[in-house]
């Protein structure tokens, strides 16, 4: 049988140190339940369900699937939020407790699934998260010094969220009325100049016992240009850490090796792999992925736009439009005035107010939002 396709991504919405599985299946899998889930003991848990079809199919997300954690005291945790993907689920663990065991249950198409029961392990000790140039200096390298704490398995699990304000590419100084179709300086700034934007990562997973003492000092966990818009005012990165159990590391670095095209000819195709997942319904049907329980250590700094070095541009969008008779035909294909500019058009200047997609002048329509993160920083 081929290897199961896994594509090991970063997290759109709130932290996770789940893997998104992707797994495209060689042969008649038939509809296989895909589970990968991470309780957050203290924090918010994800579990994130999909299923594997064979090979002229694809790894589809489910809509019809209700979770919940459930403790080995018998407290339930059900109160979820579906993400817009429809494939997470959000379950508020904040409140549970260190020392109980715990497990996902999950219901779908009629059928109901478990994990094993665990225990989360302390977190590690996560010392430092220190921000600086690259050696080259054309990076900002983010670095972690952490190393395994009580009961520590010598394995560790990083990630992170990240959260930063930017720009748009251009201060939009001109305004279209749309009522006479006529170009004008603005008299009020472009609301949508400045925003906030965020991403999480997926996680790292490390052999701390590698190192001396089990400590590992100034390890790079991302890294990105000093023109990256994170460098526009400031960045903002919450870095979480877990303890991992053997058995949970190897699962996690078997699927990373895969996804890099670094594992061996012997290595096992996560279809293979050993599943904390069953079915309780149906005890022979196959299910796919992992779920974790953790406790995180975290730590969360900012910086400023000290490192920040600017960059124009790309001009190959800017356009003059041919007569203001176009403006109308223009504007309802997503273009707007963007500034008086000089380029160079076809090896000679051309003077005027040039036009763009919206998106240049907009950070919303970017990908960015107006709405201030609670935990931001004032200036």
């Amino acid at each position: 049988m081929r290897k199961l396709l896994v594509f090991i991504g970063f997290l759109a919405g709130v932290a996770s140190c789940i893997y998104p599985f992707d797994p495209v299946i060689d042969g008649e899998a038939g509809d296989m339940a895909v589970f990968e889930a991470s309780i957050i003991v203290g924090g918010v848990s994800t579990v994130r369900v999909s299923k594997a079809w064979s090979l002229n199919w694809s790894s589809t997300g489910v809509y019809n699937a209700v979770a919940w954690v459930e403790g080995d005291d018998g407290t339930r945790y059900d109160t979820y939020v579906g993400s817009s993907s429809g494939r997470e689920i959000k379950i508020h663990t904040e409140n549970a407790s260190p020392d109980k065991s715990y497990r996902m249950v999950a219901e779908l198409d009629g059928k109901k699934y478990s994990s094993d029961w665990i225990k989360p392990l302390p977190p590690p000790d996560l010392e430092s998260v220190d921000i600086d140039l690259s050696p080259t200096g054309d990076n900002v390298d983010v670095l972690v010094t952490l190393k395994g704490g009580n009961e520590s398995t010598g394995y560790l699990g990083v990630y992170f969220d990240e959260t930063w304000e930017f720009h748009a590419e251009h201060l939009c100084k001109y305004e279209l009325d749309t009522l006479r179709w006529e170009v004008s300086k603005r008299v009020e700034p472009y609301p949508n100049y400045w925003c906030w934007k965020s991403n999480t990562s997926s996680i790292k997973v490390l052999e701390c016992s590698k190192f001396e003492g089990g400590r590992i000092a100034s390890y790079p966990i991302h890294s990105f240009s000093r023109s990256d818009n994170r460098n526009h005012k400031k960045y903002s990165i919450n870095v979480r850490a877990v303890t991992l159990p053997q058995e949970t590391y190897r699962f996690m670095k078997n699927l990373d090796d895969i996804s890099n095209g670094t594992g061996s000819l012997f290595s096992p195709n996560p279809g293979e792999m050993v599943s904390n997942m069953f079915c309780e319904s149906d005890p022979s049907a196959k299910v796919l992925g992992y779920v974790t329980v953790s406790i995180e250590s975290t730590k969360r700094v900012f910086i400023d736009d000290r490192y920040h070095v600017p960059a124009p541009p790309p001009q190959t969008y800017f356009f003059l439009p041919s007569s203001p008779f176009s403006y109308m035909g223009y504007y309802y294909e997503g273009k707007y005035p963007v500034d008086f500019m000089t380029l160079v058009i076809d090896e000679r200047e051309v003077m005027g107010i040039f036009w763009g997609p919206k998106r240049c002048i907009d950070c919303v329509v970017d990908g960015g939002t107006k709405q201030k993160p609670d935990f931001w920083e004032d200036e």
